[in-house]
This record gives C-alpha cells, structure tokens and sequence, in this order.
C-alpha cells in the first residue's frame, strides 16, 4: 500500500478510526495484536469513499488521468 494514494496503513496498535478519514476518498486500515488474536480495523468516510468518489476514480483510470485528479485537494489532506 506504499504506492496507494488512498490507503493509510496506520502504526500497529491504533485503531483506525474515522478521524483518519472524514472529508477524504481514503481507507484506513490498522492490526493490533490481542494476545493470539490479530485485530484488523478499517475506516471510510462513505460519502466521499462511496459510489460517487468510486466513478471519480474509476473515471479517472478509464481516461488516463491520474488516479486522484477531483479527490484530493493539494496540502488539505495527508
């Protein structure tokens, strides 16, 4: 996911919550490990995560434009 524009690997034990995505097309994705157990998180923020940035995005693909031409806005988000 390091080449990924919209997916956030978090640090291993925090949890991913929506503050890592409100107001962005990205997923934020966290492990933590719970004795034997391996706890995945994941968090979107599905108004702009959604249907709608989906077509953007895909849009974007089919067209040759880069994948997040109209979904981030330069120095907002990180």
């Amino acid at each position: 996911y390091r080449v990924t524009p919209f997916v956030d690997v978090l640090p291993v034990g925090s949890p991913a919550s929506l503050a890592h995505v409100t107001h962005t097309n990205r997923c934020a994705i966290a492990l933590t490990l719970a004795g034997r157990t391996l706890i995945l998180t994941s968090a979107i923020d599905n108004l702009i995560k959604g249907a709608a940035g989906q077509a953007i995005q895909a849009m974007n693909l089919m067209l040759g434009y880069p994948e997040e031409t109209g979904l981030v806005a330069p120095g907002i988000y990180p």
